[in-house]
């Protein structure tokens, strides 16, 4: 049995690390800049479109609360929007890009910006989203009984903030399957251009 142990272990130390195709790297670069651009588009639309919207159908001047809770919506959406737009993966269409260091680190940068955004940013969102419907509902929702508005504002919050949960697990899982493996050989190639 430790004959065995020590010939797999063998053979695992004397394997070379496999190479990467620079190809596949610059690919997957060109592949998330796209859907970059394509995300920056809708928020370019949606972002301005969903603030008409609220402030149409709000009755924003008969209460400061309304107004307030409208006002933090928006800077919380340009604030993400502002991420969005700052962590996109500058172009490449060669591979001569990739023999400058400065050029990989800001890629790579760019790259743990999405998972940052991912990860702790849209928690943030979420709860300020939470914080100011509610302050909104609860102006609304004046004239109904206490239980009722209770129930109404737990719902909303439980919702929201679930409903961000799961597409944020979500958005980090497919970042594991697209990103990751793009970092992993930036940084594999930002050690080499170190050596």
């Amino acid at each position: 049995m430790e004959t065995n142990f020590n010939d797999i272990q063998q053979l695992w130390q004397s394997q070379k690390a496999s190479d990467f195709d620079l190809n596949n790297l610059i690919e997957g670069l060109k592949k998330t800049e796209q859907k970059q651009r394509r995300e920056k588009i809708s928020i370019a639309i949606i972002t301005p479109a969903t603030l008409i919207f609220l402030f149409l159908v709000m009755p924003w001047q008969e209460s400061q609360a309304i107004l307030l809770s409208l006002l933090v919506i928006a800077v919380a959406m340009i604030w993400v929007a502002w991420l969005s737009f700052s962590s996109v993966v500058r172009p490449s269409d060669d591979s001569d890009s990739f023999s400058n260091r400065e050029y990989l680190k800001i890629q790579l940068e760019k790259l743990r910006q999405r998972y940052t955004i991912a990860g702790k940013h849209m928690y943030f969102y979420a709860v300020l989203l939470a914080i100011a419907l509610n302050v909104a509902y609860f102006v609304l929702l004046a004239t109904l009984s206490g239980g009722i508005r209770i129930a109404i504002h737990l719902g909303l919050t439980l919702m929201i903030l679930g409903f961000m949960h799961f597409s944020i697990r979500r958005r980090i899982r497919k970042y594991d399957k697209t990103l990751k493996p793009m970092m992993e050989q930036l940084e594999k190639l930002l050690l080499e251009a170190k050596n």
